[in-house]
């Protein structure tokens, strides 16, 4: 298991970091492929539910979200830019009932019985997973310093998850939250915790964070650290629901692509509104 883990990281890990070095096209391109991915493995836990889906509208509305933030501030859409993101939303909605309304009335297997269903849980993922992950683009937009804010992020829940997962397997003895994700441990979420904010204090030395102070640092990286465990098992919540314990097998060693970036559904979007509400 190690092996593969190893392979993956060895060939993702340099993908990810330079596509946030050139930021622009490459790095969107990767945020949608992400997107697109985890949306397949949320359709794909869902239906094992026995639920329907709107789909085709799930993964246009959760491409649309993406667009709108990335374009947000073109100049081509300037008039609207500060509410692009409301329209599509706004959009969305109209369109899922106009969907469900035409499928309910030309289908001879669809009834009304289970609309409510498929709409909330269509828009439910794309809320869950396009939406947070909307924020990994827009902290890579942060000018100055949106390349070292986003290798920040990236590094310090990467290295979080690796020292929990060491720490975890050698001393784990505490189940942290057994019946949602069994393997993980408190002692793992403390090795986690203490790995990465000695981690986040290199990397604020090495990019350098002149920006941030010091303090500021260890605050911040041990709360990202926190939330990114809390997304981590929010997204477990949903799989043992349906009785899985990765969401696919596409990553080797890592599961999905959700499994593999799970951890950004909350941490993203807590990175950007503090680094945009006190570092403005």
């Amino acid at each position: 298991m190690i092996l593969p883990r190893l392979l993956t990281a060895v060939i993702g890990i340099p993908l990810i970091l330079l596509s946030i070095y050139f930021g622009g096209v490459p790095f969107f391109l990767l945020v949608v492929v992400i997107t697109i991915f985890s949306l397949q493995e949320y359709f794909y836990i869902i239906d094992r539910t026995g639920h329907d889906l709107q789909k085709p509208t799930g993964y246009i509305f959760g491409l649309l979200v993406l667009l709108a933030v990335y374009f947000n501030g073109s100049r081509i859409l300037a008039p609207a830019q500060s509410q692009l993101t409301s329209i599509t939303f706004t959009l969305a909605l109209f369109v899922f009932f106009l969907y469900e309304i035409i499928r309910v009335s030309f289908s001879k297997k669809l009834e009304t019985n289970g609309s409510i269903t498929r709409i909330g849980l269509t828009l439910f993922g794309v809320f869950i997973i396009s939406w947070p992950f909307s924020y990994i683009l827009l902290i890579r937009d942060i000018n100055p310093c949106g390349d070292k804010y986003s290798f920040f992020l990236f590094l310090l829940i990467w290295i979080a998850d690796t020292g929990a997962y060491a720490v975890g397997k050698k001393f784990g003895r505490l189940k942290l939250a057994e019946k949602i994700s069994p393997k993980k441990t408190i002692e793992g979420a403390i090795g986690g915790i203490f790995t990465g904010v000695i981690f986040a204090i290199i990397m604020w030395k090495i990019l350098p964070l002149k920006e941030l102070g010091l303090a500021e640092v260890v605050i911040v990286s041990f709360f990202v650290i926190v939330i990114a465990f809390v997304s981590d098992l929010s997204e477990s919540l949903l799989k043992r629901d349906v009785g899985l314990k990765d969401s696919d097998a596409l990553l080797p060693g890592h599961g999905g692509m959700l499994d593999r970036f799970d951890s950004f559904i909350f941490a993203a979007p807590f990175f950007y509104y503090y680094l945009t509400i006190f570092h403005k």
